[in-house]
């Protein structure tokens, strides 16, 4: 179906609105609220949150602050209320139904998306790597992730933890016989920094694309208006690829010195979520790209033509720049 403009009424006869918990979910009065497939969701500008409503064959795109306007929502009202609130949702989400719950950040400051058991397991690793580092006073290199999580699996490596966690107690005030508190602020830590890690695996897919585009540039060396293409592309690419490495090499300074972060544990975990979200921010604008390449051999066929292509309009969209940058990579 494709957007109509916002002068278009709903249809006469509309469902009874739904009951939920108004502090939980989107339960909107309204009755255009109730228009089977409404939704919210961006425009076509990619940037303005519209409330989208079919109108007989059509739907409609009605931006929030006009759904006041053409549909009498008084602005002191609940519904009024709410559409601030599904605002600052499409933060997280990239599309919302009246009567869906509010999303977790919103609410209470967690994630609305889930992480996978390794992604816990490869935090808990790091975080033992941290342990040995504050207790040795060297700091502790590891390669890859497979990597961490070996050094961190090794049973010495286990068993020094285990000793730390009195030490820590200890030198937190907490008292040596009380080493559970601290195994209780590291799951915590955890249990946050896990969303890091699943963001930083998110990364390496678009590590991988980019580092791909530098094998493209090669493979159409004679093919020069594609080759001119997947070069603009790269140029396009560096910025915000350097940009999300560099807000994990912070995030790492500013959370891998475990007894100072265990100190301050409440404000460390604030921090993790402010980045947590800021990434996964980012990151919803390449899955609208990511999921095209997967499984796409980085070789020169008609497929991978039409690829760049879609991929040059994707970046020049989200990332344009004014100076050139250089091609290094």
């Amino acid at each position: 179906m494709t957007d109509a403009a916002t002068k278009n009424e709903p249809p006469a006869e509309l469902p009874p609105p739904k009951k939920a918990d108004k502090s939980k979910h989107f339960a909107f009065d309204h009755a255009v609220f109730q228009v089977k497939g409404a939704y919210f969701g961006f425009g076509k500008d990619g940037d303005t949150v519209c409330l989208h409503v079919p109108l007989g064959d059509i739907m409609a795109a009605v931006p929030l602050d006009a759904v006041l306007v053409q549909f009498k929502i008084e602005k002191d009202s609940e519904d009024s209320k709410l559409l601030d609130v599904v605002q600052k949702s499409m933060k997280y989400v990239k599309r919302i139904e009246p009567g869906d719950s509010i999303p977790a950040e919103i609410l209470d400051g967690t994630a609305s998306w889930r992480v996978e058991p390794h992604h816990v397991a490869r935090a808990n690793a790091r975080i033992s790597m941290s342990i040995i580092s504050w207790m040795s006073g060297k700091p502790v290199e590891f390669g890859d992730a497979h990597q961490l999580e070996a050094m961190a699996n090794n049973p010495e490596t286990k068993k020094k933890v285990q000793e730390a966690f009195e030490l820590l107690a200890e030198k937190l005030g907490l008292g040596r016989a009380n080493k559970n508190q601290v195994v209780d602020k590291i799951e915590q830590l955890a249990k946050e920094s896990a969303y890091i890690e699943a963001l930083r695996e998110r990364y390496a897919d678009i590590q991988k694309l980019y580092s791909g585009f530098n094998v493209l540039f090669l493979a159409y060396k004679r093919e020069r208006g594609v080759q001119e293409e997947i070069g603009r592309i790269r140029i396009l690419m560096k910025k915000p690829v350097d940009d999300i490495a560099n807000i994990l090499l912070q995030i790492d300074a500013n959370t891998g010195e475990v007894f100072n972060v265990l100190k301050r544990l409440p404000e460390v975990i604030g921090y993790i979520r402010d980045q947590r979200d800021d990434l996964h921010q980012r990151f919803m604008l390449w899955d609208d790209i990511l999921p095209a390449w997967k499984n796409v051999p980085m070789e020169r066929e008609g497929r991978v033509d039409r690829l760049v292509r879609t991929t040059y309009r994707f970046v020049a969209r989200h990332f344009p720049q004014d100076s050139e940058w250089s091609l290094t990579r």
